[in-house]
């Protein structure tokens, strides 16, 4: 009886100090490159802590908006999206707009379901 008292405050022990130090990392953002044909390159990235994911065309940052989320945008994407694909497809025929747009959607699914994943310690 008297060792499981003293093995429990170990444990406990452990377990706190993995949380506590364990977790210690820097906050990143989970990003790739999206490439539609006939548009350039932009990153798209989601942060770990919980934050909005953006777009990021050249110098410039269109974020998601969590707050204007609705049953058709649960994420509020919709606005940066369509920014985003403004600046990288000027060029873009209508159907290579609309193509762009459903890979920039699931992309960023994508990079919101990684960046949850790794988010565990936040």
């Amino acid at each position: 009886m008297r060792k499981k008292l003293l093995v429990a405050p170990i444990i406990l022990g452990a377990v706190l100090a993995f949380l506590t130090w364990g977790c210690e990392k820097e906050e990143e953002d989970v990003c790739q490159k999206f490439e539609p044909p006939q548009c350039e390159i932009a990153n798209v990235c989601c942060p770990t802590d919980g934050g909005n994911c953006y777009y990021e065309v050249g110098d410039s940052k269109y974020y998601c908006d969590k707050t204007k989320a609705t049953p058709d945008d649960p994420d509020g994407c919709n606005d940066a999206e369509n920014q985003a694909i403004e600046v990288l497809c000027p060029a873009a025929s209508p159907d290579q707009l609309m193509n762009a747009k459903v890979e920039l959607s699931k992309l960023t699914r994508k990079l919101m379901q990684e960046a949850r994943t790794l988010s565990v310690c936040h």
